[in-house]
């Protein structure tokens, strides 16, 4: 399916940045259908912000997430109560980590799955000098998008997992981001012959302050979570095909455990059609 791609930019300073991002999604989007075996959405949108906007945007969405949990869950004010409180206190996390973010994709205030990136973001990362990671980061959101099209996003973007069957967010991040990170390493490997590390970009000063922050590596995904998951699909991938993997999009009850993504066979025998 072809989607059309939308590359919005709330900071009117980068229309070659939206430019730019725009080629390299017309550029990905089918091989990201021939690796995972699921289509693109319709439409796909990415949002240039300034900083300030993405940390409250960021903010926004998890607000979002509980009122769509407490609405669809009918959760008591005893139950929400420390998740909210935990979201007032999370509030420093986005104005700690913008600089280490290249992307980010939720569901917007209008229902749709949005990537929201600060340009100045990339600059601290290196992504703006470096043509591959760009291109590997672009890949790695769109990726989610496509997962999005296929899976139930209120489930899996919940703060209450245990109310909607699913398991505990690190494993459904790792399903996530290693679905992701798996599906770059194979577009970079097609496209510059190995596939791409972002480590390799050259960071700001200030990007290397913040990932110095004490306790910073714990307010996101490890990078291990991200390999980790990355090789899970690669072993079930060369073993058994995309069919059984892509099972799990709408049977959450087939996600792995944490043993299974450290021992992938056995998740294949135990999902075996």
């Amino acid at each position: 399916m072809q989607s059309r791609f939308t590359v919005l930019d709330d900071t009117r300073r980068h229309p070659d940045l939206a430019a730019r991002i725009t080629d390299i999604l017309t550029m990905v989007a089918s091989p990201i259908e021939e690796i995972t075996g699921l289509t693109l959405p319709p439409t796909v949108r990415y949002r240039l912000t300034t900083p300030k906007a993405w940390r409250r945007e960021t903010i926004d969405a998890k607000v979002r997430t509980l009122i769509q949990d407490t609405a669809d869950l009918a959760l008591t004010p005893e139950q929400t109560k420390p998740v909210a409180l935990g979201l007032k206190l999370a509030r420093i996390v986005p104005v700690l980590v913008w600089p280490l973010v290249n992307g980010a994709t939720a569901t917007a205030a209008d229902g749709e799955q949005e990537t929201r990136i600060a340009p100045r973001a990339l600059h601290h990362g290196g992504l703006l000098a470096d043509e591959p990671v760009l291109v590997q980061m672009i890949a790695h959101e769109l990726v989610h998008h496509v997962q999005a099209a296929h899976n139930d996003t209120t489930a899996w973007q919940t703060l209450f997992p245990e109310h909607r069957a699913m398991p505990h967010p690190r494993i459904t991040s790792m399903f996530l981001e290693g679905h992701a990170r798996w599906t770059d390493q194979q577009i970079t490997q097609h496209l510059y012959g190995a596939p791409v590390d972002d480590g390799q970009a050259p960071r700001s000063l200030r990007y290397r302050l913040h990932k110095h922050i004490p306790g910073i590596r714990h307010l996101g995904p490890s990078r291990a979570a991200y390999e980790e998951g990355a090789r899970f699909f690669a072993y079930v991938a060369a073993h058994a095909g995309l069919d059984q993997i892509n099972r799990v999009w709408k049977d959450t009850a087939l996600l792995p455990t944490k043993d299974e993504f450290a021992h992938p066979q056995s998740w294949l025998d135990r999902t075996a059609p």
